[in-house]
């Protein structure tokens, strides 16, 4: 994964949207997230977070980071 920004046209290219706030939008009807942003109202992300957003979405990826769920042990 690449800790590089995502810039501007690869926004559009991944959203659809030119606006800065259509993106903010989409980002929240697709991820449910809250996605940072710049003074300007553009959009800060990372391509790695952007592609931990999108295994997340597909089920790759857990929901959850704070690990795996606790297994109880059954010693009868």
């Amino acid at each position: 994964m690449s800790e590089q920004l995502m810039k501007q046209v690869d926004l559009v290219h991944i959203t659809g949207k030119k606006r800065y706030s259509k993106q903010v939008e989409w980002f929240k009807r697709m991820f449910s997230v809250d996605v940072v942003r710049r003074d300007d109202g553009s959009i800060v992300m990372t391509w790695a977070t952007y592609e931990s957003l999108s295994a997340r979405r597909v089920g790759i990826m857990p929901t959850s980071s704070h690990g795996p769920a606790p297994v109880e042990l059954c010693f009868d």
